[in-house]
C-alpha cells in the first residue's frame, strides 16, 4: 500500500477515534445529566431540527464529502506498482520490486563514468519492465544496458523484461 494511502488511513482513523471518544464522553455526560463538555446540545439540537435539505450548509457538506469520497476512490483505483515481480522459470518465484530497483541501479552505477543511477520497475507482477536513469556519458549506454541485463539474468528475471536506459550528461560547474 503506498505511503499516501497509509497516511490518509492513519489520519482518518485518528479523526474517527477522536470523534468516537468525544461522542462517548458526551453520551456519558447526558446519562449523568451533566453539562456538555464540548458540544452545546441545545444549540445543536435546535439547528438539527430546523435545517432543511436545501440549506447551503447541507449542500456544501454533501459536496465536500462527495468530493473527498471520489478522491479516495480514484486513489484506490490508480494502478500502483506491484509489490513484487515474478522471476525464475518456476511459478511462485518472486523478488521484491524495491529490491530489484536497488540492484538494477547498483548495476548501472558500477559502469565507469555513470553516477546517480535510479531504476524503476513498472508493469504487472508477471509482465514487467525496467527503466534506468543515470548521469553519465551517452557513449556508456550500451555498457549500462549490458550491466543491467546481466543483473536481470542473475535475478533469474524473464527474458521478456524490457529495459530502457536513459543517460543525462553530467553537468559541471565551471
Amino acid at each position: 500500500m503506498p505511503i499516501v494511502n497509509r497516511l490518509a488511513s492513519v489520519l482518518l482513523g485518528l479523526a474517527l477515534l477522536a470523534a468516537g471518544l468525544l461522542a462517548a464522553v458526551e453520551a456519558v455526560l447526558v446519562g449523568l445529566d451533566r453539562k456538555a463538555l464540548w458540544i452545546p446540545r441545545d444549540d445543536w439540537y435546535a439547528r438539527l431540527t430546523t435545517t432543511g435539505w436545501r440549506d447551503n450548509s447541507v449542500v456544501f457538506v454533501a459536496v465536500v464529502a462527495g468530493a473527498i469520497g471520489l478522491l479516495i476512490l480514484l486513489f484506490q483505483l490508480r494502478p500502483w506498482p506491484p509489490e513484487r515481480v515474478a522471476v525464475g522459470g518456476v511459478d511462485g518465484w518472486y523478488v521484491q520490486r524495491r529490491s530489484a530497483e536497488h540492484r538494477l541501479a547498483a548495476a548501472a552505477s558500477s559502469v565507469p563514468g555513470v553516477h546517480e543511477a535510479r531504476a524503476r520497475v513498472r508493469g504487472r507482477t508477471g509482465k514487467w519492465r525496467a527503466a534506468v536513469k543515470a548521469a553519465g556519458d551517452r557513449d556508456a549506454r550500451p555498457a549500462v544496458e549490458q550491466a543491467v541485463r546481466a543483473e536481470l539474468e542473475r535475478m533469474a528475471a524473464p527474458e521478456t523484461v524490457r529495459v530502457g536506459v536513459s543517460l543525462a550528461r553530467i553537468r559541471r560547474v565551471t
